[in-house]
């Protein structure tokens, strides 16, 4: 029975590859669409891109730097001097803290200060690279303060030829 339940595990470890508790010290990492992690913590001066897959937590400490391009995660929590860049994927939660950043590349974004899985809020919007529906819970209620939201280039391009235009009629 025991030579079974072996054979069933590796079986099941090479159809389904789980690489949990991960951790990146430095360098250039990059999860996949067949990529499937239970934690990952990034230190130092690691970066590391998401095109796909599935990552249940990260975990961004130092000056690490992520993108989010693609793929599900759950919990995603920006340390010290960390910077996420989320362009889209589907985040159901996210924490803040210290000097930790997310640029947030969206528009028709709105900010609920409370509810959401921990009460403490929620945001929720559509990404300018697909146009896709976001919404996803903070995990300390000062997150939101953390979050810049990033507009597409044509509105910015827009903003500023407005502003030239203003100027010119003074």
């Amino acid at each position: 029975m025991r030579e079974i339940i072996t054979a069933i595990l590796v079986i099941l470890a090479g159809a389904y590859p789980v690489r949990a508790d991960t951790v990146w010290d430095s360098g250039y990492h990059e999860i996949f669409e067949d990529d499937v992690y239970g934690e990952i913590w990034m230190y130092n001066d690691a970066t590391a891109d998401m095109f796909g897959g599935d990552v249940f937590k990260l975990e961004a400490f130092d000056t690490t730097a992520f993108d989010m391009l693609g793929g599900q995660m759950t919990d995603l929590r920006v340390h010290d001097n960390g910077i996420a860049n989320l362009h889209t994927g589907d985040l159901n939660r996210l924490g803040i803290t210290e000097n930790g950043l997310l640029n947030l590349y969206a528009y028709d974004v709105a900010h609920h200060a409370t509810g959401g899985y921990y009460d403490r809020g929620w945001i929720e919007g559509k990404y300018i690279i697909n146009d896709l529906y976001f919404k996803f819970d903070f995990v300390q209620p000062d997150t939101f303060s953390h979050i810049n939201i990033i507009p597409e280039q044509a509105t910015i391009f827009l903003l500023g030829l407005g502003g030239s235009f203003a100027r010119k009629r003074r």
